[in-house]
């Protein structure tokens, strides 16, 4: 007779020691009745599995059809479980320590072709909307930077933006000529005070990334692009075309404000991608 894991102690220890969530502690429960499903299938008790059990384990969730990211849950509430169980001497070791994660594909951004990008500043109506769109994808700001920026952080004589980012990381993004116009144009009428939100809707309220949102949605349908394009779009957009053209991958890390350098390498995979499609589509056309 093997002992029953001890769930609910473990669940106690969580929710106590750790303060996690309700919901996180039903999700690592369901988690941890699919690892006694296994358990029976060893015939062995949960104190008695080893390194290549744990290898078994993982098999064993594939061969079910579990979703990759549904797998690395699993496998995170099994080795935090053996963590609690070594800490109350239940067992010496925890055998899923050194178990290897399965590699979660990330899914490529959506970019926007040079063109595109074109039918959406050509479809704005007003200078908030051609303002918004010209400073987004001219500096690959996220939706809470252009929102929380103040018209004292814009500097259209010198074409730069002050930004507050992640981590409340300041970083100063230049302005393409373009976005410096159609800022100059939306600023034009009166003199509002330099602590005042750049960008305001049409009740003077600060921006909020809803609003932005359904801006951008409302101009992709003006300009007939079928495809999802979201606040994010223009700084893929923004990141892959300065890739394209040639820019070093270190100034992008700086421009988009990516803590690591591996982020910023998605694009380049992104670049490659578009740049072989543009090849295959012109030797189509000379054949």
């Amino acid at each position: 007779m093997h002992t029953p894991l001890p769930l609910d102690e473990w669940l106690d220890y969580l929710a106590g020691e750790r303060g996690l969530a309700l919901n996180t502690l039903k999700a690592y429960q369901q988690d941890l009745k699919v690892f006694t499903q296994f358990c029976a299938s060893e015939r062995a008790g949960w104190q008695q599995l080893d390194r290549l059990a744990m290898g078994r384990f993982l098999r064993f969730l594939h061969r079910e059809g579990i979703a990759t990211r549904s797998i690395v849950r699993k496998l995170a509430a099994v080795r935090s479980f053996y963590r609690f169980a070594v800490l109350r001497s239940w067992v010496k070791d925890n055998p899923a320590a050194q178990l290897d994660m399965p590699r979660m594909s990330r899914p490529l951004p959506v970019v926007l072709s040079v063109r595109e990008v074109e039918q959406l500043i050509g479809c704005c109506r007003g200078p908030l909307e051609q303002a918004i769109i010209e400073l987004m994808y001219s500096s690959g700001l996220r939706v809470s930077e252009l929102c929380n920026a103040r018209i004292a952080d814009i500097h259209l004589q010198e074409a730069y933006l002050r930004c507050l980012g992640k981590g409340d990381k300041e970083r100063v993004v230049p302005l393409g000529e373009a976005a410096v116009v159609a800022v100059q144009a939306y600023l034009k009428s009166g003199t509002p005070s330099p602590a005042r939100r750049l960008f305001l809707d049409d009740r003077q309220r600060p921006l909020n990334r809803f609003w932005v949102y359904r801006l951008i949605q409302t101009i992709r349908e003006r300009a007939g692009i079928v495809r999802a394009v979201t606040p994010h779009t223009l700084r893929h957009s923004f990141a892959t075309h300065l890739l394209e053209g040639g820019a070093d991958l270190r100034t992008v890390q700086e421009l988009l404000g990516h803590a690591s350098i591996t982020t910023t390498q998605l694009y380049t995979h992104v670049s490659r991608i578009r740049l072989r499609r543009v090849y295959d589509q012109a030797r189509g056309h000379q054949g």
